[in-house]
């Protein structure tokens, strides 16, 4: 008998195992050398303390790096968010071959960041396939360089971001809508509601651990993201697209270690402090539905 109840402990023990070695231990010691000096051409590690954030706290590269990385997430998690809804609520309806246009718009989502920073970095180059098409149409005014102007290579990037996730998000948001009765739906029509006050008071209340699920969900990748700026721009021009992860990159690029270290565990602290205070934000609002 006792045996029988320790199945579910063997099930769960490979998977914890697993988070244990993977992500508890690596993060543990991240705190642990953010407070040392260390290096992997050291021979010892010495006790500093909070000098790593000390310094890096009087460091403007690192706050900038922090306000490019709010706004990129901030910017990306709206119009993600925003254009998911849309696409599930066009796809969720009768429309003439709308499994392929699911098919079409969650695509993206399957392919390498690398992959797409790659492809769009030919496409948005000054003499790429995106200024020939304005050029083609008459509105060769509108061509620049996307990705080598400094003030509008970071929205260039997050709307390709956008490009890639926002078909993850009409899954979840489409999920949601199917799971909705339709007597409920018919109820509404009968009862005489328009359309967008089936979608205000039915829908969207009905949604709402999804939008909490979505929402956090894409605040925590862009905040995170780092792959596609890489390969994109590398952070520039000029900084001008440097976030949090590539800052990371260069502080062990130039082989200050234990500084790196420091600004991971600030940026971890701030995904988890963001990730907290959205939770309770978005529960408020499941509540007040």
């Amino acid at each position: 008998m006792l045996h029988r109840k320790m199945y579910p402990v063997w099930l769960i023990v490979p998977a914890l195992a697993i988070y244990v070695i993977m992500y508890i231990f690596p993060t543990a010691s991240g705190f642990y050398y953010s407070l040392t000096d260390w290096s992997p051409y050291k021979d010892s590690i010495g006790f500093v303390g909070f000098e790593q954030f000390a310094e890096l706290f009087k460091t403007k590269a690192m706050y900038t790096a922090m306000k490019h990385t709010v706004i990129y997430a901030v910017i990306v998690t709206i119009l993600q968010n925003g254009l998911g809804v849309l696409l599930a609520l066009l796809l969720n309806s009768k429309l003439a071959g709308r499994n392929f246009f699911r098919s079409v718009y969650f695509l993206p989502c399957i392919l390498s960041a690398l992959v797409v920073g790659y492809t769009f970095t030919i496409v948005l180059h000054p003499d790429g396939i995106f200024n020939q098409f304005l050029s083609a149409i008459g509105l060769s005014e509108l061509s620049k360089d996307w990705l080598g102007d400094p003030k509008l290579a970071l929205y260039t990037v997050t709307l390709v971001n956008v490009w890639q996730w926002a078909g993850s998000s009409m899954a979840l948001y489409l999920a949601g809508l199917q799971g909705i009765s339709k007597d409920m739906l018919e109820a509404a029509v009968i009862d005489g509601t328009t359309y967008l006050q089936r979608l205000r008071y039915v829908m969207l209340p009905i949604l709402a651990p999804v939008v909490t699920i979505s929402v956090l969900l894409s605040m925590i990748g862009s905040m995170k993201t780092f792959e596609l700026i890489y390969v994109t721009t590398g952070g520039g021009p000029g900084g001008a697209t440097e976030v949090m992860n590539t800052f990371i990159v260069k502080q062990f690029g130039a082989g200050l270690y234990a500084y790196g270290t420091a600004a991971n565990v600030v940026l971890f602290l701030s995904v988890a402090i963001v990730s907290i205070f959205l939770v309770k934000l978005m529960r408020k609002g499941e509540t007040a539905e």
